[in-house]
Parts: C-alpha cells; structure tokens; sequence
C-alpha cells in the first residue's frame, strides 16, 4: 500500500466517528420572528450555519424559512406542491446540505380517509428540492424528532411506540435501532461528543442515554439523573461536546450539562408559554412559543461562558493569528502550492492516524485525499518565544477523507519559526477532544 492510500486510510478511520456541534455564527439582531401566515401551528424549528431559521406546519403541512437577520419567516417548501402533511421534527444539516423533516399521516379516526404518510423525508437545504422520503413501518406512531451524527447517520424518534429509527447514510429505508418502553412518548433527540444518543420523554420527564456500539447498534438505555425536574421536556439541541440545550412546555428554557450518569440543569429562561423547540445562534437560544412564533434569549454556553477572559493579543500575535487563519482558508481551497511556501521543509504534521513531513502533507492536499473543507475556529491564541510562534485553536473541522465527509472538535497545535525575516509553520498537531 502507498503513502498516500496509507495516509487516507489512517485518516478515514480516526475521523470517522465524529460530532457536530451548535453554530456559533455572527451576533443575530433580531429580538423574534413571526410567520407570514395563519394558523400554521408549528411544533419544531432549526437553523442552518447562516443563521436562515425553519419552521415546520403542524395544521399545514408547508416549511417556513426566515433568511438570515430576517423577522418574518415566509411559505418555502409548499405543501401542495410536495405532499407533506402535520410536520413534526425539522433539522437542518449543512454538512449535507440537508433539511430533514418529521412527516406524520392524518384522518384515519371516525372514518376520515388517511392523507399522507408517516414519514422521514429530506429536502435540499438550499433550494427545498425533495431529496428522499423514508417511510415509517405500518401502524407506526408519531413521527417526532430527528438527531444526525456526524457520518451522516440520522436518528429519528417514534413518540407512542418508544422507539429510534436509523437511517445509514446511503440507505435506502429506515430500520428500528432501539425499541424501549421507558422511551414511550419520546420526543428530543440529540448526541454529544461522548458518541451517544440522548432522548427526552415528554410525559414521564425523564432524559435518557442510549450509547452507539462499535458496530452501530443501540447500547443499553441508561437513565440520566437531573439536578432539577423536567415537566415536558420537549426541543432538544446539542450546543457543546457535553452540553444540551431543552424546550419545555411547562414554560422554561434548560441548559444541561452531561456529566456521566448525572445532568446539571441550569435555568436559562422562564416564563416562555407552551416552549416547544430551541436552536441556538450565535449568542442567541430561539425558542418557539405558543406554537406561533419564535422569541430571541440571551444565551451562552457554560463551556464558552466559563472560559476566562485573555489580554487581547499584541501585534505581533496578531500577525500569526492571522496567518493561521489565512492557512485554513488556503487549506480549505487546496491552495496546494501556496502552502508548501509556508510549510518549512522540516515540517512535521502529526494527526492522529500518523505523523509524516511537509512533501506528503502537501501531496494529500494537492490530490484531495483529504479535503479540509472548513475549520470553524471558537477559540485562538498565540504566543511567542524569541522567534518561535505558538498558536493553539480549538476548532470544529469539516473535512472530506478518502471521499467520506466527516466532522471532529479538535485542539490544533501549530508551532511557526522566524526565518529571513518571514514566518514558516514548522509543526501542525490535530488532538481530537472528547467530553471536554
């Protein structure tokens, strides 16, 4: 086997099995959004990274969108033009480009024909072009709640059947992954950096872990105990690598920290009627309320709010910040030749499938063997001995390995060197974080 295909293979098995984290795009300014219409009932909205908010119809059955910045969430996805019907779940994907909807049947009772079906159905995130529709078994539940992990795999949650269906990526039906009774009216799903799945049950309250094995089956349903008590508990969101973030109709916002079997709560927000679903942008929690409209919180992370605050950076830490910046940007557009003049020709790169020097990081980037497509910095600092740079980033990286797109938190180390007046990275270390 070749350097190459060894260094692909490396990296396809150490990124695979990876997390995707909250946006934390650009200060949002609105302070709620309205819906362009009457009598929409919606029970559930998303966000894409561009801070466009979704909203699905419960009465009608069409998606909502509000473009970014924008007050007033106006029809997208019709309805009468697509066949959807009472929308439960939405959740957008961009690493997918993928807007994934909860479609449930109506009628059926007192001899009113069926209409629709229940169903997992994707829709593109861009255009609202339909995408794939994934049926439920027969005399299923209700289809409620959608989780994606970050090799494309996505859960979804059946509420009065107390079970998680799976879709693989590529797949082309649902199966059931875990059938429990403590999951009977379960409604929220998310997943954490731990590499498991958590699930809210909206009558009994409680909060549930359910691990993903190594070979992708459903682990055993562990409760997890609250600090405060849930009253239905409802939208469910992942906003760190163990943190959520809950909607509950008894009119509070919840932040829960996840630490083994155990769940810190902390109030965000009371006082917000019938709360039924949560995203979170930028410094933001949009919280539907009264199944009519979305009201903007003040939220931060504890996992970001806790970090304690640096001296601003001086100038000439500002100069390597910047050109570690203009790295990723380089790296993401496979500037291959450009980055073979910042690499120093005794560069090391150490992932965490191996270590090699800078001609076979150069070569994997140049032939697309690994792809890094974006690297979303939450934090950097820089530090600099004589003429040795240090930069350490956490960051979430979006990459295509070996043709498979995958998504990792690490903490990046780069070490720079001075030489003839310019700098040259000498050292780059990817270290994946886990339960930070």
């Amino acid at each position: 086997m070749g350097t190459r295909a060894r260094i692909v293979r490396n990296a396809v098995i150490v990124m695979a099995g990876s997390i995707s984290f909250a946006s934390v795009g650009g200060a949002q300014h609105r302070t709620g959004i309205t819906i362009a219409d009457s009598g929409v009932t919606p029970e559930n909205l998303t966000s894409s990274r561009d801070g466009t908010v979704y909203f699905g119809s419960m009465s009608k059955g069409t998606i909502y969108r509000a473009a970014p910045g924008s007050a007033r969430a106006e029809p997208w996805i019709l309805a009468s033009a697509t066949g959807l019907t009472n929308v439960l779940g939405v959740l957008a994907d961009d690493r997918t480009k993928t807007l994934w909807v909860c479609q449930n049947a109506t009628g059926g009772r007192g001899g009113a024909p069926v209409v629709g079906q229940t169903a997992l159905r994707a829709f593109d995130l861009k255009t609202g072009a339909p995408k794939g529709t994934y049926p439920f078994p027969p005399n299923a539940g209700i289809c409620n709640d959608i989780a994606v992990a970050a090799d494309g795999t996505a859960y979804v949650s059946e509420s009065f059947r107390g079970r998680i269906h799976r879709l693989r990526r590529g797949a082309t039906q649902l199966e059931v992954w875990v059938a429990d009774q403590q999951l009977d009216v379960i409604d929220g799903l998310a997943l954490l950096a731990d590499g498991a799945v958590y699930a809210n049950n909206f009558t009994s309250g409680k909060l549930y872990r359910i691990p993903i094995n190594a070979d992708g089956s459903a682990g055993a349903v562990v409760p997890i105990e609250t600090s405060l008590p849930f009253v239905r508990p409802d939208g469910l969101r992942t906003v760190g690598p163990r943190t959520l973030i809950q909607a509950e109709q008894q009119g509070r916002l919840a932040e829960l920290t996840i630490d083994g079997n155990r769940a810190d709560v902390r109030v965000v927000q009371e006082g917000l009627p019938r709360a039924s679903g949560v995203t979170v942008i930028g410094d933001s929690a949009f919280v539907l309320v009264d199944m009519s409209r979305a009201v903007v919180v003040p939220y931060r992370p504890r996992e970001r709010a806790e970090t304690p605050p640096t001296a601003p950076p001086t100038k000439a830490e500002q100069e390597i910040l910047d050109l570690s910046r203009e790295k990723w940007r380089w790296m993401s557009e496979k500037k291959a030749d450009t980055l073979a003049a910042l690499f120093h020709d005794k560069a090391v790169f150490v992932h965490m499938g191996g270590s090699w020097g800078k001609s076979q990081e150069v070569d994997v980037i140049r032939s697309g063997g690994i792809h890094y497509k974006h690297a979303e910095i939450f934090e950097s600092s820089a530090r600099i001995i004589d003429s040795t740079a240090i930069v350490l980033s956490r960051i979430r990286l979006d990459a295509v390995v070996g043709g498979n797109e995958v998504t990792n938190p690490f903490m990046v180390t780069e070490v720079y060197v001075r030489e003839n007046g310019a700098w040259k990275l000498g050292s780059l270390s990817f270290t994946r974080l886990l339960g930070q």
